[in-house]
């Protein structure tokens, strides 16, 4: 999804991950109506079906990477240290001893630890260097061959070349 400052990207984004409801239309997801749900269904999908990448990096800053993982499959109800790693990689700093890179790469492990048929990620290598860029976007094309739906919230051209469709938003409308 592209779109200059002020589109709309962003609400799109919420409104698809159960964070935010729309003023008008319907939103339906895998058959079930978003409007029609309660806080708790809402909740249940954002746990179980969507997993969030975000340019911010949102790491709780007093726990580890691996921790910062784990706080996903807490809320998942499996909370497991080692596949927390596997998914990580690396575990035991903090996030302000990280890079930017391996500070998304933290985030985007967050989101897939708990296996989501959909990742959402708003500008997920907005603050990243072009060789980090790019990991993502390994990770990203490795995801869609495994069947996972991934939409892309970017500014940049290059990430929006790797899509296989093209969505521009242009002041709230495709």
């Amino acid at each position: 999804v592209v779109g200059s400052s002020g589109s709309g990207k962003t609400t799109l984004m919420n409104i698809i991950g159960c964070m935010d409801t729309p003023t008008r239309g319907t939103v339906t997801l895998d058959g079930r109506e978003l409007g029609r749900l309660n806080a708790s269904q809402l909740t249940d999908i954002r746990k179980n079906v969507i997993g969030l990448v975000f340019q911010q990096f949102h790491l709780i800053p007093h726990l580890t990477a691996v921790e910062n993982v784990m706080v996903a499959q807490y809320y998942h109800s499996t909370t497991g240290e080692k596949e927390a790693i596997e998914a990580l990689g690396s575990a035991r700093h903090l996030p302000s001893q990280l890079s930017g890179g391996e500070q998304q790469r933290v985030c985007i492990a967050r989101a897939l630890i708990n296996h989501p048929e959909i990742i959402l990620a708003d500008e997920p290598t907005g603050n990243l260097d072009e060789a980090n860029e790019q990991l993502v976007l390994d990770i990203f094309h490795r995801l869609h061959a495994q069947g996972t739906t991934l939409i892309v919230v970017t500014h940049d051209a290059h990430v929006a070349s790797n899509a296989q469709r093209e969505i521009l938003l242009n002041h709230g409308r495709l």
